[in-house]
């Protein structure tokens, strides 16, 4: 079985990247919409979700878990993570080419996810 939550760029995890940005601000953008905002106050790893903790603006605390990337993609200049979820991480290049169409499928099927298929960008806020 392939581990794929410790696959990462430029040399740091998501659990550095959110160890490394407690207290800062943070934003959560899928797609062209932002769907959370706040305060990282701790995180932690339940089984395949990694659950958040976040001080919003309004002050009030909301906790909410997201999937564990298949892929994650780090930028220090920018101090962004990237959390992939799209299924083609998940297929390497050899897999024989009539494999992939009922792979996906079935991915597809089993996935009521919001981040299915979709890249989740995490970024701090300038303070």
């Amino acid at each position: 079985m392939i581990n794929v939550s410790n696959i990462f760029v430029d040399e740091m995890s998501w659990e550095d990247f959110f160890t490394k940005n407690l207290q800062s601000s943070i934003s959560f953008t899928l797609g062209p919409k932002t769907v959370r905002k706040g305060r990282l106050i701790i995180f932690k790893r339940s089984h395949y979700y990694i659950q958040i903790s976040l001080m919003s603006l309004k002050k009030s605390q909301e906790t909410f878990e997201i999937p564990i990337p298949f892929k994650t993609e780090y930028y220090p200049e920018e101090n962004l993570i990237y959390f992939d979820y799209r299924s083609d991480c998940l297929i390497e290049n050899n897999i024989d080419d009539d494999i992939v169409p009922i792979f996906k499928r079935q991915i597809a099927k089993n996935s009521p996810s919001q981040y299915y298929n979709k890249i989740l960008e995490i970024q701090t806020l300038p303070t």
